[in-house]
């Protein structure tokens, strides 16, 4: 970026959607936006936030190997965001300065030659082009790359034989109970998923609007104003089934369409959930997750219709998971880990 429109580390120019403005930037402050500005602008009023938090995840080792390459400080992941002009591959949000005839289709990603670097480490990163790459605003802890095949993206993340099962089977048990969720797959030792966000959307984490409240029913509230507030709730029951620990504000959100329409984005990241870290001792499931669900499935209105769960439910989707996944988990302490968490929820 040029020193004219980026006086003392202050950004002064526009904040894109694909080709169109929607928000007006002046020396980091906002002096308009649309109603398709990033929700994170519309309820946080902070651009400087905004384009941080679209920032890697510099505790990973591999970012950290990468950005030295772009030529940054290998902690200096703000101005690596501010090389790609902010772009991302799920959302078309972008940063354009003020005069500049930049399209949309100049700082869209085309190349996916830092994946490897991202996701496990390469030998030949030092080789590689200074380019941009969706790796710098890749966010999350774990190891991920994304990769382009075929024209579509794919993510990518590493994992332990756990971590990974846990990921495919919660993920096919929300499917099995009616719950919109990513689909993941198996490729060599990692899991993937292509990238869910369509033509005309733009994924966007709660952290845009809950900032970082976790409470439930702050956030039922919350997304009850988008009328989505039954799908919150599909997502935290899940939580409470698979004991997922790891639901945090940038892990689920919404999708927002060109047209205004706002829309849940699917159930994704359940990688730290079920025997992720060992299989508990004690399997009664009195853990927060279930009591903090049955607490607040108790006060709203109308009642929340809980998805109808079965052992044999659990079975079907364990023996597809196993097909695919040949980790060793006994299905006889799954099924009672995840029925004894249903069986509070529904009493």
């Amino acid at each position: 970026m040029s020193s004219a429109h980026y006086m003392n580390d202050r950004f002064s120019g526009y904040v894109m959607r694909g080709d169109m403005e929607v928000a007006e930037i002046m020396e980091d402050g906002i002096v308009a936006m649309t109603k398709s500005a990033p929700l994170h602008l519309q309820y946080r009023k902070n651009f400087p936030s905004w384009l941080d938090e679209r920032g890697a995840d510099i505790n990973r080792s591999n970012m950290r190997i990468i950005l030295r390459q772009l030529g940054f400080g290998q902690r200096d992941i703000a101005k690596a965001v501010r090389f790609v002009r902010g772009a991302s591959i799920t959302d078309s949000f972008w940063i354009r300065e003020m005069g500049s005839g930049l399209k949309y289709a100049d700082v869209a990603f085309k190349s996916d030659r830092y994946m490897k670097a991202a996701l496990c480490g390469d030998p030949d990163v030092f080789s590689l082009a200074k380019e941009t790459t969706p790796e710098v605003t890749n966010i999350g802890s774990f190891n991920k790359g994304w990769q382009l095949r075929g024209g579509k993206w794919y993510l990518y993340k590493a994992g332990t034989g756990p971590e990974i099962f846990s990921e495919l089977f919660s993920s096919r048990l929300a499917r099995a109970l009616g719950i919109d969720t990513v689909d993941y797959f198996i490729e060599g030792e990692y899991i993937a998923c292509e990238n869910f966000v369509g033509d005309g959307e733009c994924f966007e984490p709660a952290r845009a609007f809950i900032d970082s409240s976790e409470d439930y029913e702050e956030n039922i509230s919350m997304f009850d104003k988008f009328s989505l507030s039954k799908k919150y709730m599909d997502l935290i029951f899940l939580d409470a089934i698979v004991r997922n620990f790891d639901r945090h504000e940038f892990n689920y959100g919404v999708l927002t369409h060109e047209d205004g329409k706002i829309s849940m984005a699917p159930n994704f990241d359940n990688n730290l959930s079920l025997f992720c870290r060992g299989i508990p001792t004690i399997l009664t499931r009195k853990d927060p997750l279930v009591a903090d669900f049955i607490a607040v499935k108790n006060t709203i209105h109308p009642p929340y219709i809980v998805p109808k769960l079965t052992a044999d439910i659990i079975e079907e989707v364990y023996l597809q998971v196993v097909k695919e996944y040949h980790f060793d988990v006994d299905f006889k302490i799954l099924s009672d880990f995840c029925m004894k968490a249903y069986e509070q929820i529904l009493f």
